[in-house]
């Protein structure tokens, strides 16, 4: 038994620590979030619940960092518009009835129907895009729009519980606009 577990802490020990490390936070651009809701409520910084999810999308792009409510080089402006989702549910409706008659001499007759009916019902389903404005401060203290990006808020459900891209459209949009930084050298 001893045997066994030294040797799994040797195992674990052993285990090459690399293919788990997270790359080097070495922030060459870092942004604040602004949350313009849509009542026209202005929110400063990333929700509460959110958080987490961000910090971890953010661990991909070591060079582009959330700084929260500090001095940032930019500002993530996140709104939304709204939008309608146009759609057809399709309901197909089969049925088949089956008869049988017996006369008083026992001679019987069957008979079988069967119907088939297809029904499209219209629909529509309210949601909001979210667009995100990456905007760099100017010297003279306006603000100068240097991408835009959008997130449906629209999302798959499956037995009523929600998922695909559109579940977390802020998370989302704030993934997206870190990785067009990233990927375009910060825009700078």
């Amino acid at each position: 038994m001893k045997l066994v577990v030294t040797m799994l802490f040797l195992a674990i020990t052993s285990y090459p620590a690399a293919s788990h490390e997270k790359p080097v936070q070495d922030c060459k651009v870092t942004f604040a979030v602004v949350y313009l809701d849509r009542l026209n409520n202005t929110n400063h910084g990333i929700p509460l619940k959110s958080v987490k999810d961000v910090e971890k999308k953010l661990s991909k792009y070591g060079d582009v960092c959330y700084v929260g409510s500090n001095k940032a080089d930019l500002v993530f402006f996140i709104h939304t518009t709204p939008a309608v989702y146009h759609g057809t549910r399709v309901y197909n409706n089969d049925s088949t009835s089956t008869a049988t008659a017996t006369d008083g001499n026992g001679n019987s007759a069957a008979a079988v129907a069967s119907s088939s009916s297809t029904t499209a019902v219209p629909y529509s389903v309210d949601y909001s895009v979210f667009i995100l404005d990456i905007e760099s401060q100017q010297p003279d203290g306006s603000y100068r729009i240097l991408r835009t990006l959008d997130q449906r808020g629209l999302y798959n459900t499956f037995y009523g519980m929600g998922y695909g891209k559109g579940k977390h459209p802020i998370t989302n949009v704030i993934d997206a606009g870190a990785k067009w930084l990233h990927e375009n050298n910060l825009g700078k």
